[in-house]
């Protein structure tokens, strides 16, 4: 069976008996092999361990290793005790590790934030590297999922980041909302959990599962909305230190996600992308981010809603050949003349605007590609060097890659109804809607799409746009 089909059924015979987790329990496997680790947090008895056991089980032959933090826990109980012999013998500091985290394949670590400095010095090594210093030895572990879990986030102010910034995928547990649900819970013996021998993941498979997610492909589309997810949290925390009236918007204090992070989050695209049997990642995939880029729970809602609009813009800049459109239809056509900012003509990509010298454009044409390069102030230069961005001119503008940007002109149409080619854009974007939806669906990492009502409002919020101001 193909790499997806067998994750498939990988993850329905994880799900068995259980209730309201297919997402935490597909989001912790796709951790995993990703090579990243994950941080439930919930109130006790909503199944936080049950998922680290229910992991463990994905993994042939595989050995777990659990422990309940608390203030008073020592290295000793976490990474083994100190072998007395090799102390006493040979003078040499070692601990006895077999039984303990260094020799687990799965590790949960249940309230985490409650271990000492001396646990947490070690494990960021762990957590990072995979290796534990044990004495002169430097061991390598066979460590393949560390599921951490709280009733609270990190405290401020106690040294706290580094480990947290290691959990890379953060996840809120609910208790069991639908009422069927609860009344089977409260009421029914769930059927055992066993994981088919030939559906288990090897140590062969996960190495290999792990080397062939780097060529997984990353469309220019998908770095471009990530940028502009980025500069969206960075243009927050400017209006928040321009003082922003919090009474009169939804802003939080933005999270900061470093550039390590951002790799470390292309990684877990490209590794969904692989399991659901792509070459290439794609926008469904970008619903992950929604569980990576929060650093306390009052930023998850913001960090939805700038995730769902990204999303949608992408798709709407993508969705159509403009040049098909601005023929397809006399009222289309544009008009007036370009805007010019000194010997610049603009254009708009991704909310931002960019420049082109006047004799840059005039040098393209339409059947020939040159070649364009950014540079820091948003101009694009042109030039005949191969670059990542290839530049032909449009009836409208540019065509850059695969996307299309129109001049901003002084009016935007020359004769007809404004109002039918807005309905048109509209209802192009209702059309790729539903088919982003068909892909959510048809990811095995995600919810059905009905699940993301941010997802619903942000193309909703785009349509109105489109019809109020013709973007």
């Amino acid at each position: 069976m193909d790499i997806k089909e067998r994750m498939t059924q990988l993850l329905s015979a994880m799900n068995t008996g259980v209730y309201e987790r297919e997402e935490i329990i597909a989001l912790s496997l796709l951790s995993a092999l990703a090579g990243e680790s994950i941080f439930l947090l919930g109130l006790p008895g909503v199944g936080k361990s049950m998922v680290a056991r229910r992991l463990k089980m994905a993994f042939a032959d595989s050995r777990c290793f659990e422990y309940l933090m608390s203030r008073f826990s020592t290295p000793d109980e976490i990474f083994g005790p100190v072998s007395i012999g090799k102390l006493k013998d040979e003078d040499i500091y070692e601990r006895v590790t077999e039984g303990y985290l260094p020799t687990a394949d799965v590790v949960f670590l249940d309230e985490i934030w409650k271990a000492g400095p001396a646990i947490q010095n070690s494990l960021l090594t762990v957590l990072n590297e995979k290796i534990f210093h044990n004495g002169k030895v430097d061991m390598e572990l066979p460590l393949k999922a560390v599921i951490s879990a709280s009733n609270e986030l990190p405290a401020e102010g106690e040294g706290l980041e580094a480990m947290w910034d290691r959990f890379l995928i953060r996840y809120v547990v609910q208790p069991i909302a639908d009422k069927h649900l609860f009344m089977q819970l409260l009421t029914e013996t769930p059927a055992p959990c066993v994981i088919p021998l030939q559906l288990a993941i090897t140590d062969t498979e996960f190495h290999t599962i792990r080397h062939e997610t780097k060529l997984i492909k990353v469309p220019y589309t998908i770095g471009d909305m990530l940028y502009s997810i980025r500069k969206a949290f960075n243009d927050m925390r400017s209006d928040m230190n321009e003082g922003a009236d919090l009474t009169k918007t939804d802003l939080v204090d933005p999270p900061y996600v470093s550039d390590r992070r951002w790799r470390k989050v292309v990684g877990v695209l490209r590794t969904s992308a692989y399991l659901n049997g792509r070459e290439k990642v794609d926008v469904s995939d970008c619903l992950l981010l929604i569980h990576m880029l929060w650093d306390n729970d009052e930023q998850i809602n913001s960090v939805k809603k700038i995730v769902g609009q990204a999303i949608a813009r992408s798709i709407k800049s993508g969705m159509m050949d403009m040049k098909e459109l601005v023929t397809s239809a006399s009222f289309t056509q544009p008009a007036g003349e370009p805007l010019m900012k000194g010997n610049d003509y603009l254009f708009r990509v991704s909310d931002e605007e960019m420049h082109i010298s006047k004799d840059d454009y005039a040098r393209l044409s339409e059947r020939d590609i040159k070649y364009g390069t950014m540079t820091d102030d948003s101009r694009l230069l042109v030039g005949d060097k191969p670059t990542s961005l290839a530049v032909q001119k449009t009836a409208e503008g540019l065509r850059i890659n695969s996307f299309h940007y129109p001049l901003i002109r002084t009016s935007t149409l020359r004769t007809g109804s404004v109002k039918d080619m807005l309905n048109k854009v509209a209802d192009s974007l209702e059309e790729q809607e539903h088919a982003f939806r068909d892909l959510v669906d048809d990811n095995i990492f995600l919810l059905p799409y009905r699940k993301y009502p941010f997802m619903r409002n942000a193309f909703e919020e785009l349509k109105q746009n489109i019809m109020r101001k013709g973007y």
